[in-house]
Formats: structure tokens, C-alpha cells, sequence
């Protein structure tokens, strides 16, 4: 007899299970994916719940993969209020609540139950998918993203529900989510429910000023340069030198090796000191060993053959 489809793997824990959400079984799906990119001859049936089973039959898909995803969507979505109970409630405050009358008592006593469910339904993850043994295809949750304990399909998916979720504007939150990045998603949420304002404006204002504090966090939490120890080296063993008809005085470069400067950054950083130390002697005699200075790290900067064989205080340098 021909067959005419192909039926999962189903391990013992997981028999009378619906492989979407992991509710009780109701009907097997037989999935044919399209378009129908790998050929796939035989449809493949996959154990679903009554309600799963529905939104499996609207859903159109090429892979296993993407039909699991937009299934978990959907329900997402028809559960988003029971969702949005664990988003304003802890079990504890509710069991705690005064509510009066037998709507708000009958929502006091069932709602944590009902996020409990919805909650596990679109967490849960199945079992891997076989044939005789065989690996059905490679389902991957590299997309999945976390937040509170609930699980998304993708970034663009939990930004679309916690847009929802928070009274947040979705555009907003997605332009704070692009400027963060996607492994700092509560931060941005944090952010965005404190400063959304209700002008374009308003809005643009926010996105900038967390740009500068982004900026401003990078900068502190790089580690400090280290500063280079500096060596000394009596005058005498300096080698005095012309370079692009500039004379690089010998006392410049003591100074220079001294304070451990081997680049024209480290240089400019210590400028101040530069000119408190010779133009005490006069401002003009700092000025012209400044430049022979810059002049001097900026030639060993642009020709480092020079520097490592030619430069007659190579050695001096290389201590740095």
C-alpha cells in the first residue's frame, strides 16, 4: 500500500500532546509546506490541539520552522490580555487585592491562572521532530527572544507585543530598540515608558539624548590607558637630529621619553605640561621644541622603517 502521509515520532512523556503549545490532543495536522521550496512529497502530521489545529489550517508556510513560529504568533496574540496579566500583576498582589463585586472576586481568583496558561502555551517548545528515527529538519530558536519569562518569535514580534503590552508607541520603541541593540530589550522598554513624549519632537529629542548617554556609558567603561613608564636618559646619550629642516633639540627629547610619549596623541594629551615645563624659559623656546617634537613622532609615526632602524634613539624609544 502506498503511504499517503507521514507521521512524527511521538516519545511516551509527550503522547495525547499538541506539538505547538502542549495542550491535550485533538487532531494530527498534515502539514505540506508552501511554497514548497525542498519537494517535500508527502504531507507530515504533526499532533495538535483543537485550537492549534485551526490556526494551522489559515497558515500558510515553506518550512516547519516558520509554521511553528507563526503559530506561537497567533497565539500571542489571542492571548495578549492574559499575557498582560503577569505585566501588571504579581501572583501575591493579586491573591492580596480587595476587589468587590463577582466579576472583579471571580477575576482576583482565576486571572494568575489564566497567565499561567497562556504563559506556558507560548514557551513551550515540543519535542525534536523524527521519522523512524530520522531527524524530521533542523528547527532552530536562534531568533527567540526573552522577556519576563515569555518567549517571542523574534525581535520584531516582542517589540510589537511589549509595544502593546506597555501603551508604548511601536515605532518609538523600535527606533529605542535600534539604538540599544536587541540584548539590552528591557533597558530599552525601561526607557521607553519613561520618555515617550507625544510630538514627533518630543520623541526625536529622547532618541538623542539616549544616543549621548549610550555615548557617554562607552566612554567611562573603557579601561584606562594604560600610561607608558617613561625612561631616563641623560642629555649627553640623546642623539641630536635634523628632520624636514627642523632641528629636534635634545632636551625636548628627554622630556618627551621621560613622560613616556612614543605617539603624537600621547603628546597632544600632555601639551599643558609641555609648555609649563619649557616656557619657563621662554614661550617661544616651547613653542619651536613642541613643534620639533611633533614633527619628530609624527616621522616616526609615517616611516615606523625609520623609526625601528634608522632613528638614532630607537633604543630609548623601544623601552617605552
Amino acid at each position: 500500500m502506498t503511504a499517503t502521509y507521514q507521521s512524527v515520532d511521538v516519545p511516551f512523556e509527550y503522547r495525547h500532546t499538541c506539538w505547538f503549545c502542549g495542550e491535550p490532543y485533538f487532531e494530527s495536522y498534515a502539514f505540506m509546506p508552501s511554497p514548497n521550496y525542498d519537494h517535500q512529497t508527502l504531507p507530515v502530521l504533526l499532533p495538535s490541539c483543537q485550537e492549534c489545529y485551526g490556526l494551522c489550517k489559515g497558515i500558510k508556510a515553506s518550512d516547519l520552522e516558520l509554521l511553528r513560529d507563526k503559530v506561537k504568533e497567533q497565539l500571542h496574540r489571542k492571548y495578549q490580555k492574559h499575557l498582560q496579566i503577569g505585566v501588571n500583576w504579581t501572583k501575591e498582589e493579586l491573591e492580596q487585592s480587595e476587589f468587590e463585586g463577582k466579576a472583579l472576586e471571580g477575576f482576583r481568583e482565576s486571572a494568575w491562572a489564566m497567565f499561567e496558561i497562556a504563559k506556558a502555551r507560548v514557551n513551550y517548545q515540543g519535542w525534536p521532530l523524527t521519522i523512524d528515527g530520522l531527524p524530521v529538519a533542523a528547527l532552530s530558536t536562534g531568533f527567540h527572544i526573552q522577556f519576563d519569562g515569555i518567549t517571542y518569535t523574534s525581535l520584531s514580534h516582542a517589540v510589537e507585543q511589549l509595544a502593546k503590552a506597555y501603551n508604548i508607541p511601536q515605532q518609538y520603541l523600535e527606533d529605542v530598540v535600534e539604538v540599544v541593540g536587541r540584548d539590552r530589550l528591557s533597558y530599552a522598554v525601561r526607557f521607553a515608558k519613561t520618555t515617550y513624549g507625544y510630538s514627533a519632537a518630543e520623541r526625536e529629542a529622547s532618541i538623542d539624548s539616549l544616543k549621548a548617554l549610550l555615548a557617554e556609558e562607552a566612554a567611562m567603561s573603557l579601561p584606562e590607558q594604560k600610561k607608558s613608564k617613561g625612561v631616563d636618559v641623560k642629555v649627553g646619550d640623546i642623539a641630536e637630529l635634523i628632520l624636514h629642516r627642523t632641528l629636534i633639540p635634545t632636551h625636548a627629547t628627554q622630556w618627551v621619553l621621560r613622560q613616556g610619549i612614543k605617539t603624537l596623541n600621547q603628546l597632544a594629551e600632555q601639551e599643558d605640561a609641555f609648555f609649563e615645563h619649557f616656557g619657563s624659559d621662554s614661550e617661544l623656546t616651547a613653542f619651536s621644541y613642541f613643534t620639533a617634537m611633533q614633527v619628530y613622532l609624527e616621522h616616526r609615526e609615517l616611516e615606523p622603517d625609520w623609526a625601528e632602524q634608522q632613528d638614532p634613539n630607537r633604543q630609548w624609544f623601544d623601552m617605552l
